[in-house]
């Protein structure tokens, strides 16, 4: 049934992503799929924001970003696992590595309250949901 889940991981919300993971993980146990996180990080193209950025900030933000991204792996998951770190809107990365790496499903998190900077919350899961050419799962109240 599925062979490929992308599994969205915002690194600001790690106990969140953990059970996201988990929950795409029974997924890929009952199908024997694959799983690829991916974390997206803001993009500094705009010219006010770029005038104000170096090359060098933005590749220490993305090193950080890595080092994050692999210890919530080393944390929170059992077997290797391969990811992916993007730059620009959330949802469009989302969509475009999910093309590319031919996913067949994309696991992401719902965030009914919609918390201020929550990356992964309703304009995000549902612009995933409208834009994805594969089945798209909405984890809503998770705990």
């Amino acid at each position: 049934m599925f062979n490929k889940i992308l599994v969205p991981v915002d690194i600001d919300y790690p106990k969140t992503a953990a059970i996201v993971y988990q929950k795409a993980l029974k997924i890929a146990g009952l199908t024997g799929a694959e799983i690829r996180l991916i974390s997206v990080m803001p993009g500094y193209t705009m010219p006010i924001v770029a005038s104000f950025i170096s090359e060098e900030m933005v590749k220490k933000a993305k090193d950080q970003v890595r080092a994050t991204l692999e210890a919530f792996i080393k944390d929170n998951c059992q077997e290797p696992i391969t990811y992916t770190i993007k730059t620009g809107k959330n949802w469009e990365e989302i969509v475009k590595s999910a093309d590319k790496w031919g996913a067949d499903l994309i696991v992401v998190y719902h965030n009914r309250k919609r918390e201020v900077n929550e990356v992964f919350s309703n304009s995000c899961s549902h612009r995933v949901m409208e834009n994805a050419n594969c089945s798209v799962l909405r984890l809503k109240n998770i705990r």
